[in-house]
């Protein structure tokens, strides 16, 4: 059986793909209790001094993740929290203010965008402007084609370090009927959802499927990278 290897150090099993568990689910009003957004290059930030308003900004993350303020040097803050934004900031002005009463909101939200492909209408780039669900994504793609195996649909999501997870979700009229979790699973950003037209079978066909073939891949800033190769076991299957 074949061995996927993501970002050179992570080796998943393709008949072993973790399906929903655990993954950030919507609950009825479109909400992701779970989710906790984080900072993204480009997003506008509003900096609010509630002493010193004169020190107020609003500025925009850079490509590099970091902002520069008044009196400070400049910080990174991709991948933080607007809190974690505001405690680290407090911080920094305690050394200029005798009360550096901060507050951090995210005026606008860039790059926040899931990638749909595979058997669908249209497959695109679809814009994360609120909570949304892979399901809801697929029907903003235009809905599956009748080739969908949406039994077999993967989730690829970036994990801790950067590198490409993929999940297995189910959502066929079946899946749905039995009141699965995987119709409610929340979309995070750079989140790829891809629907094949067959199930997952070996190593050599999910590579084939779901890397090679996924144009969403070519052209694409994902904010992480795809390496793999497929291992092989001693009996010589793929």
């Amino acid at each position: 059986m074949g061995a996927l290897l993501l970002g050179g150090c992570t080796s998943i099993k393709v008949d072993h793909m973790p399906g929903p568990d655990g993954l950030p689910l919507m609950d009825g009003d479109g909400v992701v209790p779970e989710l906790e957004y984080r900072i993204r290059p480009g997003d506008d930030l509003d900096i609010k001094f509630f002493y010193t308003q004169e020190l107020n900004d609003q500025v925009k993350v850079r490509p590099d993740g970091y902002i520069s303020m008044q009196l400070i040097d400049e910080i990174k803050v991709a991948g933080l929290t607007p809190k974690a934004v505001d405690d680290l900031l407090t911080q920094k002005y305690a050394a200029h203010l005798k009360d550096p009463s901060i507050s951090v909101i995210v005026r606008s939200f860039k790059g926040f965008r899931a990638y749909v492909g595979g058997e669908v209408a249209v497959p695109q780039v679809i814009p994360l402007d609120g909570g949304m669900s892979v399901m809801q994504a697929i029907y903003r793609a235009g809905g599956t084609l009748p080739t969908a195996s949406m039994e077999s649909i993967v989730l690829i999501r970036k994990g801790k370090n950067g590198e490409p997870m993929p999940y297995h979700l189910d959502l066929s009229d079946k899946a749905i009927a039995a009141g699965r979790p995987d119709t409610q699973v929340a979309l995070t950003p750079s989140d790829i959802i891809y629907i094949p037209r067959s199930p997952i079978a070996n190593g050599n066909r999910w590579v084939q499927q779901y890397i090679t073939d996924l144009v969403l891949f070519k052209g694409v800033q994902l904010g992480f990278g795809v390496n793999y190769i497929i291992e092989e076991n001693d009996d010589g299957d793929n």
